[in-house]
């Protein structure tokens, strides 16, 4: 049945739309894409054969420290020790732009509106309300690595998981409304809201970047990641994900959506046939 709108509402609704567009012409950030995400990890070998298991052997090491790079399809992770008294966490995310020309077009931008920034042209980083670090950097970063050398391992099996890209970050914050704000002066208006209370989804390139609400006992820091993959078979997938010592369970659908690794990091994988941004 066609649905029968008035002049009242129609403008309403290229209104919002209109608002919408302005906000995204104002945004101070157009990224294609979160290019990577960086862990900060305990157990550097352990890590690394977790990693490898899961998405594959496609790995770069740093030549200098014990940081290595994970190809996740155009993305990547990156992992290293964590520092003396640091947290094992989700250290830092990083949004792609098109160019190094684009990095410096962005941190002057970023500058212009008074927004905390360290680095330099070639790549900076954000620091949010809650102090949580959102690097900017040029994207299809991962075939240029100039301080990284391939490193073999791995068992040689098919990965659990064909990784495509990153579909989604994040982030769990202690003011809901700062917060919004300021990532809204980055990315450009909330383009939906999810969860119970509805929480805000920004439009971040292919990927998306979101906002959790406080939770008591918790502090702001990055939640999780999700990677896109191809389906899988979810039965198998946490048979071995419970044997390499991560926490993972079927969902009461019988699918798999989270767990959280052998040191406790939480990660997601979303399926390409049924993911959308």
């Amino acid at each position: 049945m066609a649905i029968q709108v008035n002049r009242r509402e129609m403008l309403a609704l290229l209104g919002a739309a209109a608002a919408s567009r302005a906000w995204a012409d104002t945004a101070l950030l157009h990224p294609t894409r979160i290019d990577h995400v960086s862990l900060a990890v305990k157990d550097i070998d352990q890590a690394m054969m977790f990693y490898r298991t899961l998405f594959g052997n496609e790995v770069m090491k740093d030549k200098k420290t014990d940081r290595r790079f994970q190809r996740i399809g155009p993305c990547y992770l990156s992992i290293a020790p964590a520092a003396a008294g640091q947290a094992i966490r989700i250290d830092h995310i990083c949004a792609g732009v098109q160019s190094v020309e684009m990095v410096a077009v962005a941190k002057t931008a970023v500058e212009s509106a008074g927004l905390p920034v360290k680095g330099s042209n070639r790549d900076f980083t954000i620091t949010d309300p809650d102090g949580i670090n959102f690097q900017v950097a040029p994207n299809n970063a991962w075939p240029k690595m100039p301080n990284a050398d391939p490193e073999a391992g791995g068992a040689g099996e098919p990965p659990l998981f064909r990784a495509i890209g990153m579909h989604h970050v994040n982030v769990r914050v202690s003011d809901m409304e700062k917060s919004t704000a300021f990532y809204r002066k980055l990315l450009g208006d909330v383009i939906r809201h999810q969860g119970n209370p509805p929480q805000p989804r920004f439009d971040a390139g292919e990927t998306t970047f979101g906002l959790y609400y406080p939770v008591a006992g918790k502090q702001p820091d990055v939640d999780h990641f999700s990677v896109l993959v191809e389906p899988f078979d979810a039965a198998a997938a946490v048979k071995k994900l419970q044997a390499m010592g991560a926490k993972a369970k079927l969902a009461k659908d019988g699918t798999l959506n989270e767990f959280y690794d052998p040191q406790g990091i939480r990660l997601q994988v979303s399926l390409a046939t049924v993911a959308s941004r």
